[in-house]
């Protein structure tokens, strides 16, 4: 069993009274069971002035997170707040890892999860004889040139399908040049972070996305794609498709990141949405992540009430006494709230209403398992939506 406890700091400046405020709010001597991993969320600036580093080392444990634009635990949501949640458990292990993703990326995080992977004498359906994590924790770099869902095929296929719940790195500036993942106080450009638990656990998933009533009535077919772009839809060009179902190309263009596209994948699994980032020359679409071929393809639309609806319609049913809710929650999501900002973060506060202890953080991108018709969990990357994890 997991059991956790959370602490939150807005000092900036001072690292020692930064340490100061989160290990009394901590309180290890009290709280700590045998075995403990820290997941954090901050902004960027908490990395440039060293408290980052400084609140990482003093604790007794691998902490591993992202830098984010706004984030929220207990009664406390801001752009400018440190919040970390600890797990902690006597039945339960952790342990963390790294790979760094550059072009020929498979080999590296192969070798990382290999550290994770115990001595057994079961064979595990990718043939290597070890005791296998329960689930792992992913905190994705954001890279322009390597497309999220890619890390994750990647991951997936080294893990053999065991779920991984996470998030993409995602910070305040309009280019995302300071968007790190964290790893034991260091913070990374390029660097995919691993937590694996392992042993009995409960856990639960749940996915806010697009209320299928802010789905258009119009459905293709992908008939042409190279993984995030897309090419063909019902056999056109993805861009005489958008055109023919009355969008333009301006529209289509100005609205990169704010039209949603909702793929179907017809496994029995909940459609998950995607985000437009670019169109080409040659009249393709980039997209947020994979574009299968034979998938069925609806436009969406997102607005204030459908972020504030989905995600308490979401969470409600997780809340469960004696467990922790980690929350990421799309930029995109964020974008559509304008003004009210931290009006998403608000809902989960007071849906939460003190009974667990919760972590909520703002994100470039949400993996989450989703369950097919055969009752499998199957690992997915999504845009547009807030994705939740219930363990216990």
């Amino acid at each position: 069993m997991i059991k956790s406890f959370t602490a939150t700091t807005r000092e900036i400046d001072d690292p020692k009274y930064a340490v100061s405020e989160i290990m009394t709010a901590l309180d290890l001597e009290k709280n700590l069971l045998k075995n403990s991993i820290g997941i954090i969320s901050c902004f960027s600036e908490f990395v440039e002035t060293g408290v980052l580093k400084a609140i990482c080392d003093a604790l007794p444990f691998d902490c591993i997170g992202t830098t984010t634009c706004l984030c929220a635990s207990g009664q406390e949501i801001d752009q400018l707040l440190f919040a970390i949640t600890v797990l902690t458990s006597d039945d339960c292990e952790f342990k963390t890892t790294k790979a760094t993703i550059s072009e020929d990326f498979e080999s590296t995080v192969r070798e990382s999860i290999d550290t994770l992977f115990k001595s057994s004498p079961h064979n595990d359906p990718i043939g290597r004889d070890e005791i296998k994590p329960t689930l792992f924790l992913g905190y994705f770099p954001l890279i322009k040139t390597i497309g999220s869902d890619v890390i994750l095929a990647t991951l997936d296929k080294a893990i053999g399908g065991i779920p991984v719940f996470g998030t993409v790195a995602v910070d305040h500036k309009m280019d995302y040049s300071t968007a790190l993942t964290i790893h034991n106080g260091e913070a990374y450009r390029d660097v995919l972070v691993l937590g694996a638990i392992y042993g009995s656990i409960e856990m639960k998933f749940e996915v806010a996305s697009i209320n299928e009533d802010n789905f258009r009535k119009q459905r293709a077919i992908i008939t042409e794609s190279n993984g995030n772009i897309l090419i063909g839809v019902n056999g056109k060009s993805a861009i005489e498709y958008l055109e023919e179902i009355g969008l333009t190309k301006e529209e289509i263009a100005n609205g990169l990141g704010v039209i949603p596209l909702i793929v179907d994948h017809k496994d029995g699994t909940k459609p998950v949405a995607r985000a437009v980032f670019a169109t080409t020359p040659e009249g393709y679409v980039v997209c947020g992540g994979a574009m299968p071929v034979g998938a069925t393809l609806a436009i969406g639309r997102v607005d204030v009430a459908d972020v504030l609806s989905t995600s308490e319609t979401s969470l409600k049913p997780l809340l469960k006494e004696d467990s922790v809710l980690i929350s990421y929650s799309c930029i995109a999501r964020y974008l559509v709230l304008q003004t009210n900002s931290s009006a998403e973060a608000e809902k989960i506060q007071n849906v939460v209403d003190g009974k667990n202890n919760y972590i909520f953080t703002i994100s470039g991108g949400e993996i989450c398992p989703l369950v097919d018709s055969e009752g499998v969990l199957k690992n997915y990357f999504h845009n547009y939506t807030n994705v939740f994890c219930r363990l216990r």
